[in-house]
Formats: structure tokens, C-alpha cells, sequence
């Protein structure tokens, strides 16, 4: 009796303590004889310093030495969370970020916590999926049904048979025509590929010539790598499929699920329970942390039967028998496995919200937003939709609320996963359960894997870069040696420094002092970062690209004699002189506040989605260079060539005595077409990077100031935006070439060609002035126009929250949740 009542309450308190969050320690104790002792220490020696097998041998000695403890008591501590932690959560899911919680807490203590930190809301519940330890068999079933479910019900479209090409009852007329294309694009690559190898080469030998590459034939082969990609993915998830229904199959045939195919009672040790003895009363308590009441209820009903046993009640484990395990239902729902499955539907995704009808042209062909290309802003809405959430303040009546969408409980909200470490031993390792895994998690909102150890939290984190396409940017945060292995396996790692040690800190990319501050890490620095990146990539590449244009279109005029129509050296100064102002950029650049960021995360999409560097963000930047490049060239090299550059300078053509320097005032030379030209182009890449600027700083007068009124500092007080375009662009710019039309004074040089060109350009010719200031503004009108075009008529996401945060009003009346303003595209 004393052991049953000493177990009954170390049980019960270890759920009482599970139940509030808490982390549980069971303490044990064993008792060794000298022998014993000299024995293990023999042993655990002998495995520390062997060579071969060092790792197994330790487990082993670890194993021998921990068993027949006897239980001395539990202890559970208050593990509690750092400030912000639900809200940084609750914003990292606003910004679309999925999150997977990965730690080594038991079951009930980490779902506590999932609802402490608003990973798991009340609206999961209906279709939270458990998976906790158990055999191989049930593990592995389990998993296979909701597998099939979420298929049936449309939810893994891809792995339906229509798309996988296992349908009997698909259309034949479909099924021949998708054959009849295949093996038409199959005969076109065969004649093609024997036109190019065989005969193409021949009529290439009559002419001497012989090709080392034919790009033709890398097309024909990567068009063929490509269809057996997707052939190859069509079989793996074939394969997946087939491997699921095999498992359930195997369940429904073996004695366990022939015994459990219509059972109305359970029995728990030879003692019957109904589902009903077992429920628990009232609905304030959720199921979810339930076993201390549970195996209270057991042990009381075998008690009055006299049939409880020691035995019994170490095999009668919180693990296995609660109330919500008891009431759980069947693994397997042969209703299910019956019926006929969903065919996608559009308003799963919220397709059917959204009118196709009202996107404009200029949309569809130029919009970089995937959410405004596929018509998925609050304008595209249907006035059905548009009605209903102007009529959501009002509170649904219940007609509405049990309208029937043909779906259960379980798939209508948001779902979440959790599952143990005990039970994803039986899924890893194996390419097709981790797959069949992988397609349930991905469909859940969240997912909580609890009782992991560090490898197999690595391990997770490889299942989400494997198969996910495409391969998303993954993050890994924690705080102890124990998360090292999830944080390197990640794209980036975050450690946070703590109590726990710095081991996590060492292995990652970025160190944070507490969870809260990964909010400003990612959702405004690291939005910050990843925008001014793609502004200096883009930009870097623009700005060559417009120099070298300049002189691929001025060797027409030489007749391809390769003569550059810029000095050498002047060239050269063009990546430090243009440079700086997008670097500036790169530092200092903002787009949108902190503060707005924090009140619609939702902003963070189009950084995550990579919006910012698609191949139509880099076509608008190659089509403006080509646009400037064209205005710089025609509206200087032809104005200044033909001899229409002759002027009476400020004063007069060098005051009309110039006796040594005959042709002051001509201008059609080279070193000074190409000086002018040059001039015209480092002002408009200044003038361009200021116009891609968000947030030009301006600084405070004076920069510099000690008094105590005044004591931002220098650093703060700075105008970073004219420092960089005024001081080390074009005055630098000036000041290089200046110095360097004196270099090749003191005689005969490579630099001597350039002598007096500066002073000639700049001083003796009003009209080098004229296109100095009409030129750069007249490529930059181009620019603007595009602009001005693109946010009138089909303007980003990003576009419009700045012109909402640029017009106060950011505290305009919010759309419900449900329905967010710039929704996902899909």
C-alpha cells in the first residue's frame, strides 16, 4: 500500500506540476557495493579511452549503471519566460513566418508553454494532431491517417491521385492527351537532337568550322533534365502515397487493428473503462493536461474492484493512459479511407474572395507584387467580401456560425502538431515516412516537437531545407549547448546569452541577450538590411553596366577600333566616385519606421518572398540602364562631335588674344567629349542614388557641438546622405580630375594627353555647363515618369505602406485579422 500511495503521488504531482508549466525532475538513488563500484569505474575507464567504439561503449556503461534506482522524490521548477516572448512570437507569425518549436521539455510542459507563448491559441485546438511514444507500429499509423485525411480532404492536393497519376477513375480522354503531349515533346527532342549532332555538324565541316559547345543541344538536355525532375518528383510522391496506404493496410489486417475496429469499451490491464468513466467533467480544463486525473480515476476504479496489483501500477504510466488518450477515437477512420476525395477548391486559399476580372493589364505584365500581379489587394475583392468585412464588427448569428464547409472539426481552423522525440525515432531515417511527416507539419500552423534530443532537432531543421521548394531561409534561435547542432544546420543561427553558457552564442551568427530583441533583428533590421543589399547589388551592377554601354555604343563611331571613348584613368575613378553614395545607402538607408513595422509586420512579406530581386525588379534596372545609357551618349557625344560646341565662354573666347593656346572653345577633341560625358554620368548616379534613398538624412547644424544641450555627438548629427553624394562623390570627383590635368605637365607621358583638358572643359565653354545641367535631369526624368507610372497603376506593397506612413496614417481603422489587408499571394 505505502508503494502504491508513494507512486499514485509522485505521479499525481508530476501532472499537477506538468499542468502548470512546470519542469519536472525525478530524483533516484542507488546504493553500490565496493565491487560494484570498482567494477563500473573499471568499465566506464576502459570505454573513455578506447579507440574504436568509444561512443557506444560509454552509452553502454551509462545503462548498466543507471537502473534498479530507487525513487527518492520530484522536483519541479518555474522555468519562467523572458519578457516579450509571446508578443515577438505573435508578431513573427503576423509576418508569415512559420514557426517550429523544437525543445526537450515533456509533452504537457511544452503545449503549457506553447499556449503561454501563443504558438497554440485556442483555435488550434480542434485540430491539434498528437503523436506521443509508442510502438513503431502505432506511431507510424498514426501518422499514415492524417496523412490520408489531409489528402482526402484536399488539403495535399499533390499527393492526390489525380496529380500523381494513380487515379482508375480518372478520365481517359485526359489521361491519353497528357501521354499524347508527352510523347510528342519527346519526338520533338529526338529530331531536333539528331539535327544538331548529326546533321548540322556535317554542313559546319563543308565551311571548316567545328564547334566545341552547341547551345542547342545543352537546351534539348536541360528541357529533358528537367520533365524526368519532374517525372522523378511525381514517382517519389507516388511512392509516398503507396507507402502510407500500405501501413494502414497493414494496421487494419494485423490482430491490434482487427481488435480495435469497432470497440465500445476499452481495457486498460485486463479492466474495462468506457469512454464515458473516463471523461473529463466540465470544460474548463483541457484534456491536454489530464493524466494526473486519469490515473487517479484507474487506479480508484480497480481498487474497488480489488484487482489492483504493484505490478500494475508501475506499468500504469502517465504516458499511456489519459483521459485524452482513453477518448481519442480509433487510428484508423475506415470512413475516411472510403470516401472519395475533395477536388481543390479556390476558396481554400481565399482565390474565391477575389474578383480575376478587376486587374488591370498593367498588373499582370509589370507588377513585381506577387499579391497585385495575381489580384490579391482589398481592391480586387469581391463585394460580397468587401460587404462582410465592413459588416464584422456586427457578431455572427448562429445560422452562420454552423454552416456546414463539408470538412471536420479538425481541418476547418488552424491546426498545430506536437509530437515527441520518442516518436519521430520511428519516422527519421526513412526518406519516405520523413516526407509523409514533412507534408502533415507543413500543413499545421505550428508545430511543437517535444522531448527531442540535439540531433534529431537537427535533423528537423534538414526535413524543412530538403523539402521545401524552394528552399526556403531558415532560422534557428537557443540558448544552450544543446541547440548547437540546430543552430549550424540552419541558414542562420541565432544564439541567445544566458544562464545556460555561451556554447550557443559560439556557434551562431548573431547574439541577442534575450528572445525579445529577435523581432527587431528580423523584422526591422533584418528587413533593413536585406532592402539596402538588394539597392547596392542592383545599383552596383547598373552603374557598370551604364559605363560600359557608353563605350560599347561610342566604338561604332571609331568603326570598331576598340578606341575608348573615356580616359583610362579617368575610368578608374568611376567605382570609388559613384560608389560611395550607394554605400552610404547600404549603412544608412531606412524604409518605413520602427514603429509602423511593429504595427503591421505584415510589411516583412515581400522581404521574405524575395521580392526585391526577382527577374522583374533586375528587367526594370537593366531597361533603365539602357534608357540612360542612350540619353547620356545622344544628348552629348553628336551635340559636341559636329563642332557646335565653339562659345564665347564667360568672357569672350579667352578674352580674343589667346596666342598660345589657339581653339580655346572647340570641344569636340576626345579627351573632352569624353570628360564631358563622363561628368554627365556621375551626376546622374548621384542624382539616381538620392532618388532610390527612403530616408535621406539630413543631419543637424552643427555636426559638431559640445554643449550640453546638444549632446547627440557628431556620429548622430551627421547628414551621412550629402556627405557621401557632395563631398566624396563629386567633390571628389572635381578634385581627381583637376589634379590630374597637371599630372602630365612636367613632360612627355601617358598622362600627357589630359593636360589642360579639366580647365579647358569646365572654363572656357558655357555649353559643357548647359548639358551638365539639363543631361543628368533629363535621364532622370525617365526614371521618375516609371516610377510615378508604376505606384499610380500597379504599386508594390511596400509602395503603399510608405505612402500611408508618409501621410499620417498609419492609425487609420485596421481590417480585421481574417481578412488582412494585403493578404498572401499565392
Amino acid at each position: 500500500d505505502w508503494e502504491r500511495s508513494a507512486i499514485l503521488g509522485l505521479q499525481s504531482h508530476m501532472g499537477e506540476f506538468a499542468k502548470e508549466g512546470l519542469r519536472t525532475l525525478v530524483l533516484g538513488i542507488r546504493i553500490l557495493s565496493e565491487q560494484e563500484t570498482t567494477d563500473w569505474l573499471a568499465e566506464y575507464k576502459s570505454a573513455s579511452t578506447s579507440i574504436k567504439g568509444r561512443d557506444e561503449k560509454l552509452t553502454t556503461a551509462a545503462e548498466n549503471i543507471e537502473k534498479k534506482l530507487h525513487i527518492v522524490g520530484a522536483t519541479a521548477i518555474e522555468d519562467k519566460l523572458q519578457d516579450g516572448v509571446p508578443g515577438t512570437i505573435s508578431m513573427l507569425g503576423k509576418a508569415g513566418i512559420k514557426l517550429w518549436v523544437l525543445t526537450g521539455d515533456k509533452r504537457e510542459t511544452a503545449k503549457e508553454i506553447g499556449y503561454a507563448t501563443k504558438v497554440l491559441t485556442e483555435k488550434m485546438r480542434p485540430g491539434m494532431v498528437e503523436v506521443a511514444a509508442g510502438s513503431e507500429f502505432e506511431v507510424r499509423t498514426k501518422m499514415a491517417m492524417e496523412f490520408l485525411k489531409l489528402v482526402k480532404y484536399a488539403k495535399l492536393p499533390e499527393y492526390q491521385k489525380a496529380s500523381i497519376g494513380g487515379d482508375e477513375d480518372a478520365k481517359f480522354f485526359e489521361t491519353m492527351l497528357f501521354k499524347l503531349r508527352k510523347l510528342n515533346r519527346r519526338i520533338n527532342r529526338i529530331f531536333r537532337e539528331f539535327y544538331h549532332r548529326y546533321i548540322k555538324i556535317v554542313f559546319l565541316y563543308f565551311f571548316f568550322v567545328i564547334p566545341t559547345t552547341d547551345p542547342e543541344l545543352e537546351k534539348i538536355q536541360k528541357e529533358k533534365a528537367e520533365e524526368e525532375g519532374l517525372i522523378m518528383v511525381t514517382e517519389r510522391r507516388r511512392g509516398v502515397r503507396n507507402r502510407a496506404e500500405q501501413i494502414v493496410n497493414d494496421y487494419l489486417n494485423s490482430d491490434v487493428g482487427q481488435a480495435n475496429r469497432s470497440p465500445r469499451k476499452r481495457r486498460v490491464d485486463g479492466v474495462a473503462f468506457s469512454n464515458r468513466d473516463l471523461q473529463m467533467h466540465g470544460d474548463a480544463q483541457p484534456d491536454v493536461f489530464s493524466r494526473a486525473q486519469s490515473a487517479r480515476m484507474v487506479l480508484d476504479e480497480r481498487r474497488n474492484q480489488g484487482s489492483i496489483i504493484g505490478s500494475d501500477v508501475r506499468n500504469l504510466t502517465l504516458a499511456n493512459v489519459t483521459a485524452h488518450d482513453i477518448d481519442k477515437g480509433l487510428i484508423v477512420d475506415e470512413d475516411i479511407l472510403s470516401m472519395r476525395s475533395h477536388l481543390p477548391s479556390d476558396g481554400e486559399d481565399g482565390k474565391a474572395d477575389y474578383d480575376k476580372m478587376k486587374r488591370t493589364l498593367l498588373e499582370r505584365l509589370f507588377a513585381v507584387d506577387k499579391a497585385v500581379r495575381h489580384g490579391r489587394l482589398v481592391k480586387h475583392m469581391t463585394k460580397e467580401k468587401l460587404a462582410s468585412i465592413i459588416e464584422v464588427a456586427q457578431p455572427p448569428t448562429e445560422e452562420e456560425l454552423q454552416v456546414d464547409t463539408g470538412l471536420p472539426p479538425g481541418l476547418e481552423g488552424p491546426r498545430a502538431l506536437v509530437i515527441e522525440g520518442h516518436a519521430l525515432e520511428r519516422l527519421l531515417g526513412d526518406a519516405q515516412l520523413e516526407e509523409l511527416l514533412f507534408a502533415v507539419a507543413n500543413t499545421c500552423d505550428s508545430v511543437i516537437a517535444c522531448r527531442v534530443s540535439p540531433a534529431q532537432k537537427a535533423q528537423l531543421v534538414q526535413l524543412v531545407r530538403r523539402y521545401v521548394v524552394p528552399e526556403p531561409v531558415t532560422l534557428a534561435i537557443g540558448d544552450g549547448a544543446n541547440d548547437v547542432g540546430m543552430i549550424q544546420e540552419a541558414h542562420v543561427g541565432v544564439g541567445i546569452s544566458g544562464k545556460e553558457g555561451q556554447q550557443a552564442v559560439n556557434a551562431s551568427d548573431f547574439a541577442i541577450a534575450q528572445f525579445k530583441f529577435l523581432q527587431e533583428l528580423v523584422l526591422i533590421h533584418g528587413r533593413w538590411n536585406f532592402m539596402r543589399q538588394s539597392e547596392v547589388v542592383l545599383f552596383s551592377f547598373y552603374k557598370n553596366a551604364v559605363m560600359a554601354g557608353l563605350l560599347i555604343t561610342y566604338t561604332g563611331r571609331t568603326l570598331y577600333s576598340g578606341t575608348p571613348l573615356f580616359d583610362q584613368w579617368v575610368i578608374a575613378m568611376l567605382n570609388f566616385v559613384a560608389g560611395m553614395p550607394i554605400t552610404a545607402l547600404g549603412f544608412f538607408d531606412r524604409s518605413l519606421d520602427k514603429k509602423y513595422i511593429k504595427r503591421h509586420p505584415e510589411v516583412y512579406g515581400p522581404t521574405r518572398r524575395n521580392e526585391l530581386f526577382t527577374k522583374r525588379t533586375v528587367m526594370r534596372w537593366v531597361a533603365l540602364a539602357f534608357v540612360h545609357i542612350f540619353t547620356l551618349y545622344y544628348f552629348t557625344v553628336p551635340v559636341i562631335v559636329g563642332g557646335g560646341g565653339i562659345s564665347t565662354a564667360w568672357v569672350g573666347l579667352m578674352y580674343n588674344e589667346s596666342i598660345e593656346r589657339p581653339g580655346d572653345g572647340e570641344g569636340g577633341d576626345l579627351k573632352s567629349v569624353g570628360l564631358l560625358c563622363f561628368t554627365c554620368l556621375i551626376l546622374l548616379l548621384s542624382y539616381k542614388v538620392i532618388f532610390q534613398h527612403r530616408s535621406i538624412i539630413l543631419g543637424k547644424w552643427p555636426s559638431f557641438t559640445c554643449r550640453e544641450d546638444k549632446g547627440e555627438g557628431f556620429v548622430n548629427r551627421t547628414a551621412y546622405t550629402w556627405i557621401a553624394n557632395a563631398y566624396f562623390s563629386i567633390a571628389f570627383y572635381l578634385f581627381g580630375i583637376y589634379v590630374y590635368q597637371i599630372v602630365g605637365r612636367p613632360g612627355a607621358s601617358e598622362f600627357s594627353p589630359f593636360v589642360e583638358t579639366t580647365w579647358h572643359v569646365f572654363h572656357t565653354r558655357t555649353t559643357t555647363w548647359m548639358l551638365f545641367i539639363f543631361v543628368p535631369i533629363a535621364g532622370m526624368v525617365f526614371d521618375v515618369s516609371a516610377k510615378v507610372f508604376s505606384n499610380l497603376f500597379y504599386p508594390s506593397q511596400t509602395q503603399i505602406h510608405s505612402e500611408i506612413f508618409a501621410k499620417g496614417r498609419e492609425d487609420m481603422p485596421q481590417i480585421p485579422e481574417t481578412t488582412p489587408l494585403f493578404p498572401e499571394s499565392v
